[in-house]
């Protein structure tokens, strides 16, 4: 991602905030909370750009690490709604380490990787580390806003692109055979309808048309042999498609 014009990364206070403003703060001294999010990530551009995003979202930076050894530490000044981290940081596996030491401090931390590295293996460590949400660094501005959105409210968020990754994982037998026949946008289709979301919903979350929503749910209930949309879901999580 990448941004305009160069941003401040000041720690302790919203990044673009007024100095003086009180966290918590909105644009305009409205008192109304937003979320907070720390930023850990050694890549300039991307750093800047998730800045930008986010703030554009109404969401707020309130400050940015790029030694993962400042983890636990800028989260014990900060307490951040939620930590948007790239684990390839620093020294091939380190910020792994700093992760786990930050969860078991804090266990309800909402970790959430924010990627370059979207591979089966790298959505699987997430995961295991205990990270609440995974997606690639070349997702939607809309993408990440839900995303974060959702892993401050307790819930885990998977991209459909990590959804897919993972599948490559734990894929065995038939549902193999049915991972590899669906693709990442019917696997990423068939997780809002678990979820309860209209076609008309799911076409708005994913940018496309409800008509095109329609023509995956098709071809979806025919890759599972499913009778309806409800039978589709329940198929899926029998075969661990769906979490």
């Amino acid at each position: 991602m990448s941004a305009a014009e160069p941003v401040g990364t000041a720690l302790g206070t919203p990044l673009g905030t007024p100095p003086g403003t009180p966290p918590g703060t909105a644009p305009g001294g409205t008192s109304e909370a937003r979320l907070r999010v720390l930023v850990a990530d050694d890549q300039v551009v991307a750093v800047r750009g998730a800045v930008v995003y986010l703030t554009a979202l109404g969401i707020d930076v309130c400050g940015t690490i790029d030694d993962p050894r400042r983890l636990v530490r800028t989260v014990d000044q900060l307490h951040p709604d939620v930590v948007l981290i790239e684990p390839v940081m620093g020294p091939k596996g380190a910020a792994w380490a700093h992760v786990d030491e930050l969860l078991a401090a804090h266990p309800s931390a909402a970790v959430t990787v924010l990627t370059c590295e979207l591979t089966p293996v790298a959505v699987d460590t997430a995961l295991e580390h205990g990270c609440l949400g995974v997606l690639p660094k070349t997702c939607s501005v809309d993408a990440l806003g839900t995303a974060i959105r959702t892993v401050a409210a307790g819930e885990r968020y998977l991209h459909p692109r990590a959804l897919a990754a993972l599948l490559q994982r734990r894929q065995t037998g038939e549902s193999h055979r049915v991972a590899k026949a669906l693709s990442a946008r019917e696997l990423g289709v068939l997780a809002r309808v678990a979820e309860g979301m209209t076609n008309a919903e799911i076409g708005a979350d994913l940018g496309i048309s409800a008509d095109t929503v329609k023509t995956h749910l098709a071809r979806t209930l025919d890759k599972l042999s499913a009778r309806d949309r409800t039978h589709a879901v329940a198929r899926a999580m029998r075969l661990g498609l769906l979490s």
